[in-house]
């Protein structure tokens, strides 16, 4: 007779999203790059910790494992939770601490991360968004690719699952993520201006 699975409450969701939050805190770009070049990945390119930053200072096979690591920091967890008996709440709630502890503390943008989650909370919604993703990044447009799908993700669950509440934890993702693009790199200070806010929302640059 199989073993009945505990059921999810609070206690244990906070949990996972403490566990989930320090993976998030894990600086998979520094790492790697100073695994391969001896090279702080602060101190070369933009500067940034993220893959697009490895990809310009390193390459983009190190580029590209960083992302998949970033994204994982968020997907584990996430579909863990998932596959032990997890709602969509608690699901959403443990993705974004992977994605938050990134931002707070590797102090990246957290789009990976947003992936990743995002793939966990609604892989259906996420098959849709990465057709936006594949072609955007075709024509190398990857910061208005990144805006452009992340403002479509909640209007695409919702008209995919006819569920407001469930659009909820992709409208808190995209929140986050555009929130910490307009808030601009380290030291960038406030945007001085609708035209600097603009380029922080649309093209990721602090100026």
């Amino acid at each position: 007779m199989p073993r009945e699975r505990r059921p999810w409450g609070a206690g244990r969701t906070l949990l996972w999203m403490g566990g989930a939050f320090a993976a998030g805190c894990i600086p998979s770009g520094r790492l790697l790059t100073r695994a391969l070049t001896g090279e702080s990945l602060d101190e070369i390119g933009d500067g940034k910790p993220g893959s697009s930053n490895v990809v310009r200072s390193v390459g983009w096979k190190s580029g590209a494992a960083v992302f998949a690591l970033d994204a994982g920091k968020a997907f584990v967890p996430a579909k863990a939770a998932r596959l032990t008996g997890a709602g969509n709440g608690a699901v959403a709630a443990i993705g974004i601490s992977s994605m938050l502890g990134h931002i707070a503390v590797v102090q990246g943008r957290g789009a990976a991360s947003a992936l990743g989650a995002m793939f966990a909370m609604d892989p259906g919604t996420m098959a849709i968004g990465s057709a936006e993703l594949v072609g955007g990044f075709a024509l190398h447009r990857n910061p208005q690719t990144v805006a452009t799908t992340a403002v479509s993700l909640p209007l695409i669950s919702l008209a995919l699952h006819r569920q407001p509440r469930r659009a909820l934890g992709p409208l808190l993702v995209i929140t986050i993520l555009l929130a910490a693009r307009i808030k601009g790199s380290p030291g960038a200070g406030r945007p001085s201006s609708p035209a600097v806010l603009w380029r922080r929302f649309w093209l990721d640059r602090d100026d």
